[in-house]
């Protein structure tokens, strides 16, 4: 284990398709756009190219184009070196637990162990009802508790057996293993939620690296606070799991076109949300407005900012917070960037 001087982390999540930023593209124009896209992250130094595990858009489902995730996780981790690759899965038990063991050892082992996994505390989609995975308003958490429980016994090498009350298992095993010796298990939560640290069961608690967490400064401070007294309870440190912000992020050059951009009538329609409430828990404005939403964020204990540009499939966004946000952001008060190695 090496450890470095604490700092904080910019990640991204990548132009697949699945917020319509790529509508009338073809396959192979879709498929270059994350590449291409993923390529420049890696130069411009952000940590990780995270993924989702969707195959349709929203907030409408529309004849797109999605990019399959584990088939794009595979091309990029063998062709994109030296920045960390996740996916957020989605919501179990959509996945099938051994299926998803496999994918994720897969990819870990073609990336030299750059992955790292999510999961999701989220409710089921649209989609997944369409695929007959899950019955409507199915919950996640009984399912979750069991998949990470599963996800760790396959990735130790064993047979596996589950008869849970989501999925079983028979005597399954998932070999070859990760190469990292413990795969990074990371759970998305949104904070607005009143119980959201208590949504989660313990065994992700327990076991997750990370929590991504996504609502407004105020709402992250009080689920960062209370997810680390659960960790106390339960006789761990808090300070062994970073809490990161997943959100929205786009660069103006003055706050003139920022709210131009915000009042037009096309992107209201494209969230089905008012934009002012969805700013809340973004970060769009000038360099200095994001920049001042970041420190709140960032006393609120986030430790690490997950970005979906909305100017997709631009990169101006991506390049600008690499450029002239991150550098002035300070080191996080508390807590160290570590690495196994």
């Amino acid at each position: 284990m090496s450890t470095k001087a604490p700092r904080l982390r910019f990640s991204i999540v990548a132009p697949q398709g699945t917020n319509l930023e790529l509508a009338g593209f073809d396959g192979a124009a879709a498929w270059r756009t994350l590449a291409d896209t993923a390529a420049l992250a890696r130069t411009c130094g952000y940590d990780t190219l995270w993924l989702e595990d969707r195959t349709d858009t929203l907030p409408r489902r529309e004849l797109q184009p999605v990019t399959e995730c584990w088939t794009a996780l595979g091309a990029l981790a063998a062709t994109v070196p030296d920045i960390g690759l996740g996916l957020l899965s989605a919501a179990p038990p959509h996945r099938n637990a051994l299926l998803l063991a496999k994918q994720a050892a897969g990819v870990d082992i073609i990336s030299g162990g750059r992955f790292t996994l999510g999961l999701s505390m989220a409710p089921h989609l649209p989609e997944h009802v369409a695929a007959g995975t899950v019955r409507p308003g199915t919950g996640t958490g009984p399912a979750l508790a069991e998949t990470i429980e599963a996800l760790r016994s396959l990735w130790s090498g064993i047979r596996t057996s589950v008869d849970g009350t989501a999925f079983t298992l028979a005597g399954a095993h998932a070999v070859p293993v990760p190469v990292q010796s413990r795969l990074p298990l990371v759970v998305r939560v949104d904070a607005a939620h009143p119980d959201a640290p208590g949504l989660l069961p313990e065994a992700a608690v327990r076991q997750c690296a990370a929590v991504q967490w996504q609502g407004e400064p105020d709402e992250v401070a009080r689920a960062v606070t209370e997810f680390g007294l659960r960790r106390e309870k339960l006789g761990l440190d808090p300070a062994g799991t970073r809490h990161a912000l997943l959100a929205e992020c786009r660069v103006f050059d003055d706050q003139v076109s920022r709210d131009r951009w915000l009042a037009s009538p096309h992107v209201v329609a494209f969230w089905s949300h008012h934009p002012d409430l969805l700013a809340l828990r973004s970060l769009y404005g000038t360099v200095e407005q994001v920049l001042e939403r970041a420190e709140r964020y960032a006393a609120a204990g986030v430790t690490e900012f997950v970005l979906w540009f909305r100017d997709y499939p631009k990169t101006e966004s991506l390049r600008r917070v690499a450029e002239e946000v991150a550098p002035r952001l300070p080191a996080p008060a508390h807590g160290t960037d570590t690495e196994e190695v």
